[in-house]
């Protein structure tokens, strides 16, 4: 639906387009002017970032963060909710399919006070909006790292979670994939700021601060997880080692008890009444000797001591 002017008092006209129908369609085509084409475009849900320059205007194409996304969703169509802007010298067009909370609130601002009285400002204000979208997600990222941390230094867990693993990696790589896209689609956009240049570095600034988070959370997380495989190994080589001292212990006196097992008829110490009794006396001895042997060289000391 298309709405009214959201801004009639200003020098410019903010149209809204919310659940586009086509009948919409064919109105912005038909009254507004918008290319056909770029507005098909702005339908499809596997767009990425973009930006495109014609006759009619400008085009941006945008995704914002979806908080109401499931805790599980991965890809950049559940994550994310498609924004486009359509920019004449004196009209606003924004074509979005879901309610988008900061939209409403500008909108609002925009009728009952002087919020804005410019469009490269209510432009700038939306990108703006779409691009802190994705603090929130960012800050949680940052928090379930931790939670991570905390389990591999505290040893609370000898395995991490598979399944969150892969949706913590997914998050951060469809995340950095939409900024730099956007970063890429505002570098492009930049003619549109030959009045005030500062203004899309601003944006671009934004959108640096945040990639750099990500690139620090996923650095970090890159370096826990290999620390991760490294205890766990500590752990399955503490294992083998005390396998490897039992067996050892147990190794001579197996060959003694095998050796005497034999079905011979001459065997030394066979017919002898202490040769039983003088056998496992062999075998207590060596056992311990085995015991203060590996002892001495430190085997049986726990690894945290």
């Amino acid at each position: 639906m298309i709405s009214k002017n959201l801004t009639p008092d200003k020098s410019f006209a903010w149209f809204d387009v919310q659940e586009p129908h086509d009948i919409d369609l064919e109105r912005l085509n038909s009254e507004f002017g918008l290319p056909y084409l770029l507005v098909q475009d702005c339908l499809r849900p596997e767009h990425l970032p973009k930006y495109e320059f014609s006759e009619e205007g400008h085009f941006l194409m945008m995704r914002n963060y979806d908080s109401d996304s499931d805790s599980d969703a991965t890809s950049i169509q559940e994550l994310t909710r498609k924004i486009a802007l359509f920019i004449t010298p004196n009209r606003l067009v924004t074509i979005h399919r879901v309610k988008l909370d900061y939209v409403d609130e500008m909108a609002d601002k925009c009728q009952k006070t002087d919020f804005i009285n410019a469009l490269d400002g209510l432009v700038h204000k939306i990108i703006l909006k779409v691009i802190r979208s994705y603090e929130e997600p960012i800050a949680n990222l940052q928090d379930t790292y931790d939670d991570f941390e905390t389990d591999v230094l505290s040893k609370k867990l000898e395995q991490l979670s598979t399944n969150g693993i892969y949706h913590f990696r997914r998050k951060i790589f469809v995340i950095k994939r939409i900024l730099k896209q956007t970063n890429d689609a505002l570098y492009r956009f930049k003619d549109f700021w030959n009045e005030n240049p500062s203004t899309v570095q601003d944006l671009r600034e934004n959108i640096d601060q945040l990639y750099f988070r990500l690139d620090e959370i996923s650095d970090n997380f890159e370096h826990l997880y290999q620390l991760h495989i490294s205890l766990n190994n500590q752990r399955a080589n503490q294992v083998m080692k005390v396998l490897t001292v039992f067996s050892t212990i147990l190794l001579p006196l197996n060959f003694l008890a095998s050796l005497y097992g034999m079905n011979f008829t001459h065997l030394p110490g066979l017919n002898s009444p202490t040769a039983f009794h003088l056998l496992i006396f062999i075998m207590i001895i060596m056992t311990l000797f085995a015991i203060w042997y590996f002892r001495r060289k430190g085997w049986f000391r726990d690894p945290k001591e």
